[in-house]
């Protein structure tokens, strides 16, 4: 338990698409605040206001609203120490054509891409297969497998309902890695195995559609090279306390990062803790870590 504070708020909930998740985020946070001795109090910004007198904020928040430097300003504004990424890192993380672009800056390894602002920018697609996704979406949510220019404009028109920030980048099959990074300390790489074509939000939040192999098995060359480009990555983007690295590792052994999540879930199918529990780690002490995080940096 840290000294410096009594009083927590766990913040979830919110009003993006990622609400169910981030509730269950809030939940699992809170139970182990209580069992680390702290005053709890739960916060949804969608209906609450966010008290002043706690001492600290612990976000649970994902996607829009809470994962793209929005809340993590009004805490700043508000005087309270909250945990993960600060505002700059949280919306550019958010952005995933941002922040493709800054790891492109830094020669760090992304799929090709094409920004899709028009009907017309279609017909800059010429190769196929090609992932579709929303610029400012999390947990795979609107993300389908494209195959040809037929299905590329079915899916656009569809995204384009809900979105005005569209891109595609190139399909790279391979194994799906996350490394989940906590300040300096990296945990042991996991490879997601999905039983559907890839890791879409059911497989995400099902339990039984996807098999954890924990740790993953790779070479220790190319663990290295894998760990090493999270963390810069990591860097690169200025990311502070716990943060997922999502990649693809294809056959030839060349890694490709997909996006930073700066609030991974804390579900009982998330990665970050079980990742932590392969590295000895209880939930509680994870959390306790997470807030121990932030105030290096306070």
């Amino acid at each position: 338990m840290n000294k410096k504070i009594k009083k927590i708020g766990v913040l979830s909930g919110g009003f993006s698409s990622e609400r169910e998740v981030s509730l269950r985020s809030g939940n699992n946070v809170s139970k182990a605040l209580q069992e680390l001795g702290y005053d709890v109090i739960r916060i949804d910004p969608r209906q609450d206001q966010i008290p002043s007198d706690i001492d600290f904020a612990f976000i649970a928040l994902h996607g829009r609203g809470g994962e793209d430097g929005s809340i993590q300003g009004v805490l700043e504004w508000l005087k309270i120490p909250y945990s993960g990424s600060g505002i700059c890192a949280s919306a550019l993380a958010c952005n995933k054509v941002l922040t493709k672009k800054v790891l492109i800056y830094h020669n760090l390894p992304t799929a090709p891409f094409i920004e899709l602002n028009n009907v017309e920018d279609l017909d800059l697609v010429t190769k196929f297969p090609q992932i579709i996704k929303p610029t400012l979406e999390g947990s795979s949510i609107g993300v389908a497998i494209i195959e040809d220019k037929k299905q590329l404009l079915t899916e656009y028109k569809q995204l384009s309902k809900d979105y005005t920030q569209i891109f595609v980048e190139q399909y790279i099959t391979g194994r799906e890695l996350t490394v989940s990074i906590l300040g300096d300390e990296i945990f042991p790489i996991l490879e997601l195995v999905p039983k559907k074509r890839f890791y879409d939000y059911e497989a995400k939040y099902t339990k039984g559609l996807t098999d954890f192999i924990l740790p993953a098995h790779l070479t220790e060359k190319i663990e290295k090279n894998i760990r090493d480009i999270a963390l810069e990555a990591y860097r690169v983007i200025g990311c502070r306390g716990a943060v997922r690295v999502d990649m693809i590792l294809t056959n030839d052994g060349t890694p490709y990062i997909l996006e930073l999540n700066t609030i991974p879930g804390m579900t009982d199918t998330s990665d970050l803790p079980a990742q932590a529990k392969s590295a000895g780690i209880s939930f509680p002490e994870l959390v306790q870590r997470i807030i121990d995080a932030t105030f290096q940096i306070y």
